[in-house]
Parts: structure tokens; C-alpha cells; sequence
């Protein structure tokens, strides 16, 4: 992003490419408002008035040639979206109209944005701070219901909120210990070292509190990966089938019909769940594209959160099963077997399984009777540990803040540490000022130009 051309005017397609019904296409900067109005024409070819606030019907237009029939919004800086003069053009989704339309405003002078470069004005220009600039992002890249709801309440402020309301605890603290260095013979009531220490560990709980909301906040947006294994025709594509409610691994009597991994997210009690069909894993490989499936297999294991070991009840626990074990072995206590086939003869029972190892948890399945995927997915969830949390509060979204806020809590405890020990207040003064400044970078206040560069650039274009 070329953070030094903030007086160019943007332009990007907002909606997704592809043929839609409409597509919107944002343009925002101090050009906005004249050019536009020199293309823009009613029906007869005469131009249109456009009014801050308000709605127009009329056409985009290259000279004479009508490019298409289009709604346009106009909102006036400074009361928009990223501050600035902002347009906003509902076109018809064919993308021969959106590139004609955004080629035209090129030749009159705009840029094309880069990715996030929308957000990043309304950030640069005090709409936003940085932590609900990334709740935009985060919103956008949402998988379920609960997610959703977790990033639209930062963008409305919950965790810049709270951050600032630990902010205004510690520059109360900061204020005190400045008057008192200044004006140390001064009549003035300074803070005794018990009402310092109360201040210091009350940041620190309300900082504890928020870093807490890291690990749940994860796992309703990253979700839980799920590798499903087992040795060939165990029955795993089936299981992959039952939990999707569709025929999406081909499933056959031969062995070894899944090759390759096959991925597919669900939204389960609104988390992320990725499961992930492997090739079935055997003692021995019979060849080079089999040994590697295993390979990716392997591998799926190894990322995985939790693993589902399909087990085949109406087969003996042989060589295949061992070699498995072997793969699997350091992550057993995140192993979930699940006795498959159950409908038919038991070969196998969960007593057998128990002499070999000592998984999470062993459950019975038949992917002929049983109807309810609760079963196998149940358990899965009980591992995410989210009842408890609220989705409410002040939730911290990423690992930059989340690492930010370690450093802020440390810095804070160090504070605590030399009020205790010395209470100098030369010392805490300094310290005090160290963890502002960390708390700072997580608002995004007065950061270096590289960090926000990379942080926008994970954004999309024409956001």
C-alpha cells in the first residue's frame, strides 16, 4: 500500500467478482465528488445534480456512449465511511459494465485501491480505530453465525472500549506520578503506595480478563480442524458423508479409493468445524500416489486438533491399525475412535481397542443406522470449551493484539514490581509511560507506517 498518496483518488469494485445481479463500485477521495458528477447523466443525456445524502437514478456515461443505467450514492466528507468525499455506483454485475465503468474513472485520474486501502483512510482519518479496522476483516472472513456476531461487536467498538477504559485507568496513574516529580513540595494530595498498587492490580485483572478471551475468540473464528484416518475401507469417506448430510467422497467396496485429502467446513453450534477425509493408512504402500496420500495424511495429523481414527468393528485390529497407532501416538489425549460398522458383526469392541491404547474417548457408529452425527460430533465440540464465554464482551481478535496485550500486562506487572519494591516514582513514571505506549500500538495510535502497511494489506481489495 503506498501510504504516502493519500491526496489520490480511489476506485474498486466492493461487491465480489463474478456474474451477479448488481455490483457495487467505491470510490472515495477529494475527486470524487467533480468527476463523477462530469459522467453521470439522466435518460436525455443531461447531467445529473448529485446531493450529499441521497440517492440518483441516471446513467454512467463515456462521452455520448451510455455505459450502463446505475444507482449512485453520494456521501460528503467528513461525514462518510473513510472521511473523504465517497461514491458509491450500483452497476449491473456483468464484468465487462464494471471494468468499462472503472476504466473510464481511470482515465479521469483515479487510482485503483489497494487491498484494505478503503478501511485504511477511515482509519487514518479518525473513523476507526485500528482494533475495529480489524473487525472489518475479521467480519468479512466470518464462517459462522457466532463469528459474525463476535467481529460486528468489535467494529462497534466493545474491545476499544475496554482497552480505552484501561488506558484512562493507567493516565490517571501516569498524571499523579507526573505532578508529583514536577511539583514534589507542593501542597498537592499525591497517591500513597497502597492506592498505587490497588490502581496497578486493577489494570492488571481488567488486562487479564481481556487476553482470557484470545483462546474462545480463536475457535469460533479459526474454528477446530478435524482429521479423520484410519487403514483403508474402514469406513472414513462414509463418516466424512454422515457429518456433510452429502455424497461428497466417492464411496466404493474397494480399498483405498480416497488418494488424495478431502476438505469441508460445517457450522456446528455456530463453530468452524474442518473435517478432513485422509487416505486410509496401511503397513505397507502399494504405490507411489498411495504412499503420498499417506503422506498428506501424516501431515493432516500432525495440524490437526482433533483426530477421528474410523476403526472397522466388523475387522481384527491388525498391522494397518498399529501403524496408525504409531502416527498417532503423541496425540491420543486429542484422539476420538469411533467403532464403525456397528451395525454389523463385532469383530472388535471397545475393551480391545483399550488393551492397544488410550484415546479421548471411544464411541460405536454405523453410518447405516445411525441418523444422528450429534454423536460423533458432540465430543468434538465438549473439547472447544466455550460455554462459559461471552460473546459480548471485549474480545481480543487477533495474535497481533493478543501478543500486544502480553507485553501491555508484563509491562504493567513491572510497574506493580518496582511500586512494591521501591516505590520510585521517577522509575514507575517511566514504566507507566512504556505500557501506554504498547497500548497505543494495539489502537493503533501513532504507529510506524510499515506495521499498518502489513496489517491492511490481508485486507481485500475494495474494502
Amino acid at each position: 500500500m503506498n501510504l504516502f498518496k493519500q491526496e489520490d483518488t480511489i476506485v474498486a469494485l466492493a461487491t465480489p467478482k463474478g456474474k451477479s445481479a448488481l455490483a457495487i463500485i467505491r470510490i472515495s477521495g477529494k475527486d470524487a465528488f467533480k468527476t463523477v458528477s462530469s459522467v453521470f447523466f439522466d435518460k436525455q443525456n443531461n447531467p445529473v445534480q448529485i446531493k450529499n445524502r441521497t440517492v440518483h437514478h441516471g446513467y454512467i456515461c463515456d462521452g455520448t456512449k451510455q455505459l450502463d443505467e446505475v444507482v449512485l450514492t453520494y456521501m460528503q466528507a467528513p461525514n462518510s465511511v473513510t472521511g473523504e468525499d465517497v461514491i458509491e455506483i450500483t452497476t449491473h454485475g456483468n464484468h465487462i459494465i464494471i471494468q468499462s465503468i472503472i476504466k473510464l474513472l481511470l482515465s479521469k485520474g483515479f487510482r485503483t485501491a489497494d487491498k484494505g486501502e478503503f478501511t485504511y483512510r477511515a482509519y487514518i482519518n479518525g473513523k476507526m480505530d485500528l482494533t475495529e479496522a480489524e473487525a472489518v476483516n475479521a467480519l468479512i472472513e466470518s464462517k459462522t453465525q457466532k463469528s459474525v456476531e463476535l467481529s460486528l461487536n468489535s467494529l462497534k467498538g466493545s474491545l476499544s472500549n475496554k482497552l480505552k477504559e484501561i488506558k484512562n485507568e493507567l493516565i490517571d496513574l501516569f498524571a499523579y506520578l507526573e505532578v508529583s516529580l514536577d511539583y514534589p513540595h507542593e501542597d498537592i494530595d499525591f497517591l500513597s503506595r497502597r492506592e498505587k498498587e490497588e490502581s496497578l492490580k486493577k489494570i492488571i485483572a481488567l488486562t487479564q480478563k481481556t487476553i482470557k478471551s484470545y483462546a474462545a475468540a480463536q475457535i469460533l473464528i479459526d474454528g477446530i480442524k478435524i482429521a479423520i484416518i484410519g487403514k483403508p475401507n474402514a469406513g472414513k469417506s462414509s463418516v466424512l458423508n454422515s457429518i456433510l448430510g452429502y455424497n461428497r467422497a466417492i464411496v466404493t467396496d474397494i480399498a483405498g479409493t480416497t488418494t488424495d485429502t478431502i476438505e469441508e467446513t460445517i457450522d456446528y453450534k455456530g463453530i468452524p468445524f474442518t473435517v478432513i477425509d485422509t487416505a486410509g493408512i496401511r503397513h505397507h504402500s502399494a504405490d507411489m500416489i498411495e504412499k503420498l496420500g499417506q503422506e498428506r495424511s501424516k501431515n493432516s495429523i500432525e495440524s490437526a486438533d482433533i483426530i477421528l481414527w474410523i476403526i472397522d468393528a466388523n475387522s481384527n485390529f491388525d498391522d494397518n491399525d498399529k501403524t496408525i497407532l504409531e502416527f498417532a501416538a503423541s496425540k491420543l489425549d486429542k484422539t476420538i475412535v469411533v467403532l464403525n460398522k456397528s451395525d454389523l458383526e463385532h469383530k472388535i469392541s471397545q475393551d480391545d481397542i483399550k488393551k492397544f491404547c488410550n484415546p479421548k474417548e471411544i464411541i460405536t457408529y454405523s453410518c447405516v443406522t445411525d441418523n444422528n452425527t450429534d454423536k460423533i460430533l458432540e465430543p468434538v465440540y465438549a473439547t472447544c470449551a466455550i460455554e462459559n464465554f461471552d460473546a459480548d464482551s471485549a474480545v481480543i481478535l487477533n495474535a497481533r493484539q493478543y501478543n500486544l496485550m502480553l507485553r501491555f500486562k508484563e509491562s504493567v506487572k513491572t510497574t506493580l514490581a518496582l511500586v512494591i519494591q521501591a516505590d520510585s516514582d521517577e522509575l514507575v513514571s517511566f514504566e507507566t509511560q512504556n505500557a501506554l505506549d504498547i497500548l497505543n500500538e494495539v489502537l493503533g495510535i501513532e504507529i510506524k507506517d510499515d506495521i499498518a502497511s502489513t496489517i491492511f494489506s490481508k485486507f481485500c481489495i475494495g474494502k
